[in-house]
């Protein structure tokens, strides 16, 4: 199976929670595919660190859950990856982010560059954080799809129909958790080839 490479921001004051609960549900996915991942946190992410962590591999899965801007994903306002900084260390991989906006630039730098797939978000993305489990699902659903060997063409459809699920889900209750949803939906972006875990 191919290496796997998971950052994650939980120490952010307005999202670390919420990333640490989509890490939590990786986790137990993760186990019951016998996958070990190789994870960088709050305190050990930074551009250095994942130019080591990539640089020995051939090819590989890099998922982020962290903030993000439209050439670039920052920790504490600090860039660890963007189109200046490590666009070149994500050769032969398969890149998924929940962040906002990086699907905007970044996502077609690093294909540009030798990243085979990015699967991401072009606009801001948001959660409701007193009713986070339909975000969550939505935010890991395109990553475990990848490791079911699922192609990335199909990835993108099948993640905006689960979307579709859980906002036909929720309207009823609360049509203002939907739109967020919605949004969050209609962000999503692909950017490179068709592909699936065989490739890697």
């Amino acid at each position: 199976m191919a290496d796997t490479i998971i950052v994650f921001d939980e120490a952010d004051t307005k999202l670390g929670s919420f990333f640490q609960l989509c890490i939590d549900d990786l986790n137990v996915f993760f186990d019951s595919i016998s996958i070990q991942p190789t994870y960088l946190n709050s305190a050990k992410l930074n551009d250095l660190s994942v130019q080591l962590v990539t640089e020995p591999l051939n090819t590989f899965v890099f998922g982020a859950y962290s903030h993000g801007g439209k050439n670039c994903l920052v920790k504490s306002n600090a860039s660890y990856i963007s189109t200046t900084v490590n666009n070149t260390s994500f050769q032969n991989s398969f890149f998924y982010t929940f962040s906002c906006s990086c699907g905007h630039e970044l996502g077609s730098n690093l294909f540009d560059n030798g990243c085979l797939c990015f699967i991401g978000y072009n606009k801001i993305i948001s959660i409701w954080s007193t009713y986070v489990q339909p975000f969550v699902v939505c935010a890991n659903y395109g990553l475990k799809l990848f490791f079911n060997g699922v192609n990335t063409l199909q990835i993108e459809t099948e993640m905006k129909e689960q979307y579709n699920t859980e906002i036909d889900a929720i309207y009823p209750a609360d049509f203002i958790i939907a739109s967020i949803l919605r949004e969050n939906r209609d962000a999503l972006v692909r950017h490179g080839n068709d592909i699936n875990i065989t490739h890697l």
